[in-house]
């Protein structure tokens, strides 16, 4: 059997990366010193950003990782996108015209040369210089499915040195350790949409746009029989469509990892009775995992 999994939130616990990305971003406005909107001192700071995302969580299947101007990924789906989410909100506060918002990006291009809070949320990723807190229960499940002759593969955004660098800290044998496909950019969309529906939150249907040309190569290249992720809409919204065009059989199953984040809403539209999307299993040990 072969196995694609995702890597961050699967092999690691992000929160601790998420929470220092948030900190740098909220740090970097502090720094501006911004009297005249109010926001001066750290206690100002985190109140003006404690209301946007309380606001933001109002709609939260409208922000997150977007890709050709589309959300890729929902704000709250792991500790690194919530810090993207609340960019594209920001930003979208400076489209409609907001004042605080407008004034704040504009000390941030006249001294940072940061052109929107897009970038400024990439920027404070790039700032992260903490060590991956390993999972040590899927260590010892890779290894074990190793050692039962299943071909495990890492298919990530991250970078493949940065994943063998990883492995290599984390203390995986050479000779059972998972193979690695770096690069894969599961949140770069293509030019048409391809959602798929998820369920419905209140009134309001939910749906994932699956048209992700550059992870479904190489899905279709590898013809994984399972696949495991933390991250619905990067990770799992493909493979569900390409299982039921009948592009990819995906016999063994198709696995949400269950996180201390993983949001209560995507729980429910995975696993509730009325869920649209019955190929997805909701895993919270990996016990659960084998066939």
């Amino acid at each position: 059997m072969r196995i694609v999994m995702d890597f961050d939130g699967v092999y690691t616990d992000p929160s601790n990366e998420g929470d220092a990305c948030s900190k740098s971003f909220r740090n970097k406005i502090v720094s501006l010193h911004l009297k005249e909107q109010g926001l001066e001192t750290e206690e100002k700071v985190d109140s003006w950003l404690g209301e946007l995302r309380a606001r933001q969580a109002s709609k939260p299947f409208h922000y997150g990782w977007r890709s050709e101007g589309r959300v890729s990924a929902f704000t709250f789906e792991d500790p690194f996108i919530r810090n993207i989410g609340l960019a594209d909100f920001l930003d979208g506060l400076v489209t409609a015209g907001d004042e605080r918002a407008t004034q704040v990006l504009s000390r941030l291009k006249t001294t940072e040369k940061i052109q929107s809070f897009g970038e400024l949320s990439e920027w404070a990723f790039h700032q992260l210089h903490l060590k991956k807190a390993p999972d040590h229960g899927t260590k010892a499940w890779v290894i074990e499915a190793i050692d039962r002759g299943h071909e495990v593969i890492i298919v990530s955004n991250s970078a493949t040195d940065k994943i063998q660098e990883f492995l290599d800290q984390a203390g995986y044998p050479k000779e059972r350790r998972p193979q690695v496909r770096g690069g894969a950019r599961k949140f770069g969309l293509g030019k048409k949409p391809r959602p798929i529906e998820m369920g419905s939150v209140g009134s309001e249907k939910i749906s994932v746009d699956t048209d992700r040309p550059f992870y479904e190569e190489a899905l279709l290249e590898l013809k994984p029989d399972a696949v495991i992720g933390d991250v619905f809409c990067l990770d799992l919204s493909l493979p569900i469509r390409l299982k039921r065009e009948k592009k990819l059989e995906l016999n063994w199953g198709i696995f949400y990892r269950h996180r201390d984040y993983t949001p209560s809403q995507m729980v429910e539209m995975v696993s509730g009775r009325d869920t649209q999307v019955p190929e997805v299993k909701l895993v919270r040990e990996w016990s659960q995992v084998w066939p």
